[in-house]
């Protein structure tokens, strides 16, 4: 029969190597789930970043589309007045907005 101090101090060492293996399978645990935040950070960041340029191009082709049926600086033109309308509303729109807000408090 063996010692029971001799048992008690195996079960002691199998309980402390079950923790420090259940805090490694945590911290790598923790270290995918910051990879994986990292990542689509990052695309989240590379989508944002090419969203203008994006728009620029779209631009350029409404532009290229309408100098087919005329000269390309009025098409050019056209454009910029199309996203000069575009760019007043939404200003106006956040100005009405923002006095809205403003009246409620």
């Amino acid at each position: 029969m063996r010692n029971p101090v001799d048992t008690a101090r195996e079960v002691a060492e199998h309980a402390a190597r079950v923790a420090r293996l259940e805090l490694e399978l945590r911290a790598r645990e923790l270290r995918g789930a910051a990879l994986r935040v990292g990542v689509g950070a990052g695309l989240a960041l590379l989508a944002v970043l090419l969203a203008p340029l994006l728009v620029v191009f779209l631009l350029a082709a409404a532009a290229a589309a309408l100098a087919t049926v005329m000269q390309v600086w009025l098409a050019i033109l056209v454009v910029a007045g199309l996203l000069l309308v575009l760019v007043a509303g939404l200003v106006g729109a956040a100005v009405v907005l923002f006095a809205g807000a403003r009246r409620e408090r």
